[in-house]
């Protein structure tokens, strides 16, 4: 499950309007959409600023811990290129999804919420994990701890930012 928010997207839809701000949104969404095609993911929702997408729940992907981290890692790099230049965080977190029905689709599971939760704890500019998402890919990557945080529900995890992948 891959989770990406926009640093500072209250701030600028004060200062900028409406229309602006919407058509900058639908730019840098439509190069999220295709790099989550791209990784052969699925996009799942949008919530404002918010996108959420996930790797092997509709079809099956090799690798979903190195295709979703890579697939952040290039939303960070596709949200410094669109203008307005915005910073993001991302967050992945490995684990089983369950889709259930309210209203006409939803996905319901821990992992979307710990996703958004590491994405909350990212720093600008960086796609982090879960120490446990990370022990799956670790020799094929880059990472850092970002030590232990207290995520809510869960108590002390320890997070690591992904700083690129081989």
């Amino acid at each position: 499950m891959l989770f990406c928010d926009i640093v500072g997207f209250t701030t600028y839809c004060d200062e900028n309007p409406p229309e602006k701000v919407v058509e900058e949104l639908q730019a840098l969404i439509g190069e999220y959409e295709r790099i989550v095609l791209h990784h052969e993911m699925e996009k799942i929702k949008t919530i404002g600023d918010a996108f959420m997408a996930t790797a092997g729940l509709f079809n099956r992907v090799p690798d979903p811990v190195f295709a979703s981290l890579q697939c952040g890692l290039d939303m960070v790099a596709a949200s410094r290129r669109t203008e307005p230049k915005w910073e993001v965080r991302v967050g992945v977190q490995f684990g089983p999804v369950v889709a259930g029905i309210i209203g006409q689709r939803q996905y319901v599971c821990d992992a979307v919420n710990m996703a958004s939760r590491i994405a909350a704890h990212a720093s600008p500019g960086t796609v982090a994990t879960s120490g446990a998402t990370w022990h799956r890919i670790r020799e094929r990557g880059r990472g850092r701890s970002l030590g232990f945080v207290e995520i809510k529900g869960k108590g002390q995890i320890e997070l690591i930012e992904c700083q690129g992948l081989r």
